[in-house]
């Protein structure tokens, strides 16, 4: 067991900061991991109850299946969470779409999992009340971190009610999302980058073209996004839509409700349309807002602490990943804990071979998921030329068979994470938008400037994405046989 110079109030095993999505799951999967109830599992959040800003919703089977071998998945359901299908995505209203079900994709489950993100939090923390080894203290805040003399990281000093106190640890986990005190306080540089903002809204039985799939609506400056979130008790289900902004907003209140009006609501369906904009004028403007945030994956692990979920990397939410990210965070502790289930007194549950095995792991996966995440906001964004011609291609390569469609939707949904396969299906993509612009049947309706621009844009745009894969590929093999753990700090 590591000690401390520091005087400690009290010792655990495992402190872990946040209580939401990942921290819940991560505390989860660790008590399944201690049948023998020997250990000790802290989980501090800062708020009473759950955080008022709208977060993360939506879930993929990858991540639904991993809800269910923890046990949250048919408490979710009871409080309303829905079964989801898939995506549908619509070029433009009156436009093409396709369909890109979780049916397709061989040996997984078929349907993912939806739910409100109050309601997520509200029963995820619920459940953690029936594990002896977990205490959930809410209204506690993280101040310091203090390391011993090796550099390894071994206390806390918490605030709560009482004020301050300082708490030992075996193993510390930041689980504190995208702004986390964790990372801050452990003196890894803040990477993020705030490139746009989210605003959502409520609707009431929408008029979704697929019930129960998630939609992608193109043609704005940014995509729109509805899905279904949670059925009442009265049996009302409830749908949130959402509106990709820029960084620079183009007014608050009442000028950011006219704006989504003008820009927006015309690229919907006209009945969902129609319905959304009555939602957005109820509130009179006032929406509720959360910042797209990009940040590149920091590094995951150091001695004595690990990241989970956003706190180790995140990216626009277009793919809805990040959810399944931190699921499969807390899996993957859970199962190194597994291993290490009959630990000796005197020795760390998690030890430094555990915590190098998770961040091999999590060196893999998070980076192809940050660049398909990339890729993908900013073809349906269609900001340049180049970009246009990738999106107008992507939707011609889905139309060219059930194949291509399903080898995107395992991407896209976290089944997929090799990034050779990302970026065969990117280049496939690339080379789709060069071969259609330059085909002689195009030239009566688009001019050969206009066909050029549009070939030399997509080469361009598939250039920059290789030296984006090429470190996705390294941060895959280095894991294999380069040592992860630093010594203490990055």
């Amino acid at each position: 067991m590591s000690t401390s110079p520091i005087p400690a109030d009290e010792h655990v095993d495992v402190l872990i900061c946040g209580a939401a999505l990942a921290g819940c799951a991560t505390a989860r999967a660790l008590a399944l991991a201690d049948p023998d109830q020997r250990r000790r599992i802290l989980v501090i959040d800062r708020h009473h109850g759950v955080h008022p800003r709208f977060s993360g919703e939506f879930i993929h089977p990858r991540g639904a299946q991993i809800l269910e071998d923890l046990g949250f998945y048919g408490p979710l359901r009871d409080a309303g969470a829905l079964d989801v299908d898939g995506f549908v995505v619509f070029e433009s209203p009156e436009g093409q779409r396709v369909d890109l079900p979780y049916a397709d994709i061989p040996n997984q489950r078929p349907t993912g999992l939806s739910v409100h993100h109050k309601t997520l939090v509200r029963v995820m923390r619920s459940q953690l009340a029936d594990l002896p080894q977990v205490e959930l203290r809410e209204g506690w805040t993280l101040e310091h971190l203090h390391r011993d003399p090796s550099g390894r990281f071994v206390a806390a000093t918490l605030h709560g009610p009482d004020g301050p106190k300082i708490v030992s640890f075996d193993l510390m986990i930041g689980a504190d999302g995208k702004g986390s005190t964790t990372r801050k306080l452990a003196g890894v540089p803040d990477g993020r980058e705030t490139v746009g903002f989210t605003p959502g809204v409520e609707v009431y039985d929408a008029a979704l073209p697929s019930p129960r799939s998630a939609h992608v609506f193109l043609g704005a400056w940014g995509p729109i996004l509805a899905y279904p979130i949670m059925q009442d008790e009265d049996g009302r289900v409830r749908t949130r839509v959402t509106f990709d902004l820029p960084k620079e907003l183009p007014g608050k209140g009442p000028k950011l409700a006219a704006y989504l009006r003008d820009a927006f609501i015309p690229h919907m369906p006209a009945p969902l349309g129609r319905q959304t904009l009555a939602a957005i004028e109820a509130r009179d403007g006032k929406l509720e807002m959360a910042p797209t945030v990009n940040l590149p994956a920091p590094p995951a692990a150091f001695r004595g602490m690990v990241l989970v979920g956003d706190a180790a990397g995140c990216s626009h939410p277009i793919t809805a990943s990040g959810m399944v990210m931190g699921l499969r965070d807390a899996e993957m502790l859970g199962r190194e804990a597994a291993v290490r289930r009959d630990a000796p007194a005197g020795e760390p549950w998690l030890d430094d071979m555990a915590v190098r095995n998770y961040r091999a792991e999590h060196d893999r996966y998070v980076p192809t998921r940050q660049a398909l995440a990339d890729a993908i906001s900013e073809a349906f964004r269609g900001e340049t030329e180049g970009a246009r011609a990738i999106r107008r291609a992507l939707f011609a390569y889905w139309n060219s068979g059930p194949e291509a469609r399903r080898r995107s939707m395992a991407l896209l949904s976290c089944v997929e994470l090799r990034p050779r396969v990302f970026l065969a299906e990117y280049l496939k993509t690339a080379r789709h938008a060069v071969e259609t612009s330059l085909r002689p049947e195009h030239a009566g309706r688009v001019p050969m400037g206009d066909r050029v621009r549009r070939v030399a844009g997509a080469v361009d745009l598939a250039r920059s994405k290789l030296g984006l894969v090429s470190a996705v590929m390294w941060a895959n093999m280095r894991p294999t046989w380069m040592s992860r753990v630093g010594a203490a700090a990055p």
